[in-house]
C-alpha cells in the first residue's frame, strides 16, 4: 500500500525487501564426502567443513575386529580437528558429536551394531598455562613548590610481575538409542569451553568405540560446532555414512602380534592411548 507524503506517493511496494538479501556463491558450496562405491570401506576423510582459515575434519584412524566376552565385535578410533588457522575474531567454544551405527542395508533396527564401551565418557582438562606479563612506572618529579611546579631530578618507581592464565575444557559423551532399538546403537559426545575463561575447545579430540555386530555396517557421523559457524557456512550437504565390513581392518592393530582381541580385556592405559594422549588446547 503506497503512503501519501504531502502530495507525493511512495510507490515503493510495501513488501519489498529493505535489506540486501545473502547471495550464495555457487562455486562455494561445499560437497558432502562421498564414497567411490559400494566397496570403499574404511573411508579415511569422514566429514570436513571449511570457512575461511576454519575446518572442522572427522578422520578415520582405526578399525579392528575381533570379539566381546565370546561374540564378534568391531574397535573403531576416530580423530576430530578444530582448526582455527589466523582468525582472530571467532574460536570454538562448543561441538556436538554424535556417531550412530546403523546394519547394511539398513531398515531392521535389531540388526543394528549394539555400543558396548566407548571413550572418553567425562574428561575435564588440566589446562595449559599462558604466561603473560606487565610492567608499569611512575615518575614524580623530586623538587616541587605548592604553587610552581618546577623541573629537577626524577625519582621513578616501578613493577613487573607475571600471571598464568590456564585454557580448560569438558568433554561428555553417552550412548544412546531411539525407542526401536532395544540396545544403544549411538555415541554423542558434548565439547565445551571454560565459560569463564572463554579459551575455545580443543584443537583435536580422539574418540572410540566398541560394538558388537557380525554383519556389514555403516557409521553415519556428524559434527556440528557453533551455531554461527553452520549458519554462515550453509549450506552443507551430507556426507555419505562410513562403509564398513568385517574382517576389513584398518589401521594399526591396538596388541601388536594379536589377532582377534577380546576387547573386554582393554586396559586403562590402553583406553587413554585410544582416547586422550595428545589433547591440545589453544
Amino acid at each position: 500500500m503506497a503512503s501519501n507524503i504531502g502530495d507525493q506517493k511512495d510507490t515503493t511496494p510495501a513488501f519489498s525487501p529493505r535489506q540486501a538479501p545473502l547471495v550464495l556463491d555457487e562455486s562455494s558450496h561445499e560437497l558432502g564426502i562421498r564414497n567411490r562405491d559400494d566397496t570403499d570401506f574404511n573411508r579415511t576423510k569422514i566429514t570436513q567443513r571449511d570457512l575461511g582459515s576454519l575446518s572442522v575434519i572427522g578422520s578415520l584412524t582405526k578399525v579392528e575386529y575381533g570379539n566381546w566376552a565370546g561374540q564378534e565385535a568391531c574397535l573403531l578410533a576416530f580423530r576430530f580437528q578444530f582448526q582455527k588457522g589466523n582468525a582472530t575474531a571467532f574460536r570454538f567454544s562448543k561441538a556436538d558429536i554424535v556417531i550412530e551405527f546403523q546394519a547394511r542395508p539398513p531398515g531392521n533396527p535389531d540388526h543394528d551394531p549394539a555400543v558396548l564401551r566407548y571413550g572418553p565418557k567425562f574428561l575435564r582438562s588440566t589446562g595449559t598455562l599462558e604466561q603473560r606479563g606487565w610492567h608499569y612506572t611512575a615518575s614524580l618529579s623530586a623538587s616541587a613548590g605548592l604553587a610552581v611546579v618546577e623541573a629537577g631530578p626524577a625519582v621513578e618507581f616501578g613493577r613487573s610481575s607475571f600471571y598464568a592464565r590456564q585454557y580448560a575444557a569438558v568433554v561428555e559423551s553417552d550412548d544412546w538409542g531411539n525407542r526401536k532399538h532395544r540396545r544403544p546403537n549411538c555415541v554423542k559426545i558434548w565439547m565445551r569451553e571454560d565459560d569463564r575463561q572463554e579459551g575455545g575447545i580443543p584443537l583435536e579430540l580422539l574418540a572410540a568405540v566398541v560394538v558388537q555386530t557380525d554383519r556389514s555396517f555403516q557409521a553415519n557421523v556428524s559434527v556440528r560446532v557453533d551455531s554461527i559457524f553452520n549458519l554462515v557456512a550453509w549450506p552443507w550437504s551430507k556426507d555419505d555414512p562410513l562403509l564398513l565390513e568385517p574382517g576389513v581392518n584398518f589401521g594399526q592393530p591396538l596388541r601388536q602380534g594379536t589377532s582377534n582381541l577380546d576387547f573386554s580385556t582393554i586396559t586403562a592405559e590402553e583406553w587413554r592411548q585410544l582416547v586422550t594422549p595428545d589433547l591440545h588446547f589453544r
